[in-house]
């Protein structure tokens, strides 16, 4: 189970019961063993971005027998997709269309089945909709760090910070890839960073900077993938902020939650690899 930052990480925790001995730490990476819905889980935060994603999901598959690998946390939204509504797309792209990956037919078959009660209000924001889970259609991952990592901060809070909050071995000395991302972020992709561009899309349901850098591990060790996407920033927004990051920092605790909900409930029903 991944999740990219504290928040998506804290809301998959929130729905796992740990082991007694939970924390197994491999490159520096934090991984938390327990179960959701009966399945034995390994949950790990990727931290922001394709290239964390990537590095986290081959750390995973090296120390672990993995059997299956579940992506939770959120993401923009699309033409289909209003904030709050949770995807779970059937392909996901790495190039903003010009090629897609299915995800695991079985897994994805599992999740056209679900039906899963979603949260509506948000901060005492009612979005005076019933958030859909919405199965299907496609994905596409980015992000503007120039091939470095984007690193945690410590003391980050639920965004930036370098372990979920409800972490079983948290600590305010632990800095995550601070040290070694730090300064070659500063020199490539701050500037970059800078511009802020709208993660809503209306050409994919979800739009994200992590799933299909996972995806790519995932198959690469043949192992079966699937994305849950809740969707933050996009339509359906009833206070009309002006999209990303303002629709993002209001709405994202909601889709965290979402997506995680869920992400629970996914695995209770799916057989297994």
């Amino acid at each position: 189970m991944l999740a990219a930052f504290p928040a998506e990480a804290d809301a998959v925790l929130s729905h796992t019961a740990l082991d007694s001995d939970p924390v197994v730490v491999a490159d520096r990476r934090h991984f938390y063993l327990g179960s959701i819905g009966g399945k034995k889980v390994i949950v790990a935060m990727t931290g922001i971005g394709l290239v964390n994603a990537t590095d986290t999901t081959e750390t995973a598959c090296a120390r672990f027998s993995v059997a299956a690998v579940v992506f939770s946390g959120v993401a923009g939204g699309g033409g289909r997709t209003k904030i709050a509504d949770v995807a779970i797309p059937a392909r996901w792209t790495l190039d903003a269309g010009t090629t897609f990956h299915p995800v695991d037919p079985g897994m994805l078959a599992t999740a056209g089945k679900l039906s899963v009660a979603l949260e509506s209000v948000a901060r005492r924001i009612n979005l005076r909709r019933q958030p859909q889970l919405i199965v299907g259609g496609e994905g596409c991952s980015w992000d503007n760090n120039n091939g470095v990592a984007f690193p945690c901060i410590p003391g980050g809070g639920d965004v930036f910070g370098c372990q979920p909050r409800n972490a079983p071995n948290r600590s305010r000395r632990y800095t995550g890839n601070f040290t070694q991302a730090g300064v070659p972020w500063l020199r490539t992709a701050l500037i970059s960073n800078i511009n802020i561009a709208s993660t809503a899309n209306p050409a994919f349901d979800a739009t994200d900077m992590e799933t299909a850098a996972a995806q790519a591990v995932a198959n690469a060790h043949g192992v079966p993938f699937i994305a849950i996407r809740a969707i933050t920033d996009g339509p359906g927004d009833p206070l009309h902020l002006p999209g990303f990051p303002f629709q993002f920092f209001r709405y994202k605790r909601i889709a965290a939650r979402n997506a995680a909900r869920v992400s629970s409930a996914f695995l209770k029903e799916w057989p297994g690899a």
